[in-house]
């Protein structure tokens, strides 16, 4: 797997979210690792330190020894006269590189306990080297190296470290290494004895005593790393605590968001699933984790809301084919019983003229019907109409001037309260229907008819008013219904039941709001739409 791809947050198709979760969780218990892997850094600087530190020291005895004859009696004052204040082992040497003062040795009891540990150190090795000897052999091979790698990890980082008693130069009459040879040539020297594994090594550096140009003397300090080793030591078993507390931590959080994020979300689609039957029916419209306050109990309300609306609309679906069904069933009945009378041949001319006026009527019915729903149906499904910037005063001007020529028996009255010149955003055929449908069906039960045009704060108010015989109470929760009508049955033929349908289904389309009541001014019925619109200056 793609570390990179995991950190963008691109990960491979099918990888579920507790998956994702654990992935994440685990990298993050895993920083104590890498804080581990920088102790490596640390040591280095640690042992920088300790060198610096060594020369320093051997530089500020130098520089009291310099440009004076180098004396034991000189050398040994100089250390008592620091009465301690070193923290490493600090031995002089004259030109012939005979030992003039140590400071391990300033008195006998330090003296005695340094030969005795040198003692036992130089028996331990002396084992040491002979079991190396006769196991280098065995060492090379690459059986003995791939199964040993954990045990010599363990004793490098895990086991508690050795102090390395052991000194280059302990029962050594000659003071030969190479930082030494490098001092007597007026330089710096260094060298760093390692024992390896946890086991403390020993900083040593040498440094050239001066006098006329001329080397007199070397000043060389020693330490061991053991205190560092210590440090890192102990630094690793913390890090090791805070490692393991990590581990539990992460499987807590784990349980926790398995229970909290992975088990609701498995749940939530299992029941997204089963919502609906194979043939699409909504059965379920209920989610667990409604009453959540998060994003799973808002993803929950989305899915029911969701839901709801399917199911709504296949139920507005399924009752409007029902009403369509139901509509044209009545004219088709009447076209076939027209049509069995005119093969009567008992029938005169002017009978037969009745029935064909009787069917054409009919077809006419048909024909207005179809028109209807097909205009109720896109209307429906046209989620998204193309809006145009309308000038909304001249628009509804025209719609009234238009009706005026259709109802000549008519009185319209138009009052605006929008600036002549207002532009605005809006599906200028959807206004034109509104204004269309809702000036037709006043002046069919009025026969004076007024349209307010008014705007508020981004709303446009259309109000269409007549002063016919009203709207009863009982009629109001039924006049926007798909064929409703309460014109006389003589009229039901010319009209369809679809306006005032067709006119709330694209008032909700466009999230307008329509309502019906009674007419103060005119005294009949007064349709009042709200419509939602962007103006422009």
């Amino acid at each position: 797997m793609n570390v990179k791809r995991i950190l963008k947050g691109r990960l491979p198709v099918g990888v579920s979210i507790s998956l994702q979760i654990s992935i994440f969780l685990v990298i993050i218990a895993f920083v104590p690792v890498a804080t581990t892997m920088a102790l490596k850094t640390y040591e280095r600087q640690l042992l920088e330190q300790a060198e610096r530190s060594n020369v320093q020291q051997a530089r500020l005895v130098s520089a009291s020894l310099s440009n004076q004859k180098i004396e034991r009696e000189n050398a040994l004052n100089l250390l008592r006269a620091m009465n301690g204040r070193f923290d490493a082992r600090i031995r002089i040497l004259d030109s012939e590189l005979n030992l003039l003062a140590d400071s391990a040795t300033l008195d006998s009891e330090k003296d005695e306990e340094t030969d005795f540990m040198n003692a036992a150190v130089n028996r331990r090795e002396n084992v040491v080297e002979e079991v190396v000897a006769r196991t280098v052999s065995a060492n090379d091979t690459f059986v003995y190296r791939l199964l040993s790698k954990p045990a010599r990890i363990y004793r490098k980082y895990f086991r508690p470290p050795v102090q390395y008693y052991k000194d280059y130069y302990a029962n050594r009459s000659v003071f030969d290494g190479t930082e030494i040879k490098s001092a007597l040539e007026g330089k710096y020297g260094a060298a760093t004895r390692i024992s390896g594994g946890q086991t403390s090594v020993n900083l040593y550096s040498a440094v050239p005593i001066m006098c006329d140009g001329k080397v007199s003397g070397v000043v060389l300090v020693s330490r061991s790393t053991y205190r560092i080793l210590q440090n890192l030591y102990e630094l690793r078993l913390d890090l090791g605590k805070v490692f393991l507390w990590s581990l539990l931590a992460v499987f807590v959080i784990a349980v926790f968001l398995w229970f909290r994020i992975s088990l609701p979300l498995k749940k939530l689609s299992r029941q997204a699933s089963g919502c609906a039957d194979r043939k699409g029916r909504v059965i379920n419209t209920e989610f667990a984790g409604k009453k959540r306050q998060d994003e799973i109990g808002e993803l929950s309300r989305s899915f029911a809301s969701l839901v709801e609306r399917l199911k709504n609309r296949i139920h507005f679906t399924e009752s409007f084919a029902s009403d369509v069904s139901h509509e044209f069933k009545n004219p088709l009945a009447a076209i076939r019983s027209c049509t069995d009378v005119l093969s009567d041949s008992d029938l005169d001319d002017s009978e037969r003229k009745e029935f064909v006026r009787a069917i054409n009527e009919e077809v006419d019915h048909l024909q207005n019907l179809l028109t209807g729903v097909r205009n109720i149906t896109k209307i429906d499904g046209d989620s998204h109409a193309e809006k145009q910037n309308v000038n909304l005063h001249s628009l509804a001007f025209n719609m009234v001037e238009q009706s005026k020529l259709v109802f000549k028996n008519v009185s319209f009255e138009f009052v605006s309260h929008v600036a002549s010149d207002c532009q605005v955003d809006l599906p200028s055929s959807y206004v034109e229907r509104i204004l269309d449908n809702l000036l037709s069906n006043a002046a069919s039960f009025g026969t004076k008819v007024s349209l307010s045009l008014g705007m508020q704060d981004n709303v446009i108010s259309i109000v269409v008013e007549d002063n016919g015989k009203g709207i009863l109470e009982s009629e109001k929760e039924n006049i926007f219904n798909r064929f409703y009508s309460n014109r006389p049955e003589s009229e039901k033929t010319a009209h369809t039941g679809l306006g005032l349908a067709t006119v709330k289904a694209i008032v909700e389309s466009m999230d307008g709001k329509i309502s019906v009541g009674a007419s103060e001014i005119l005294g009949g019925a007064q349709f009042s739409v709200s419509l939602h619109a962007d103006f422009k200056d």
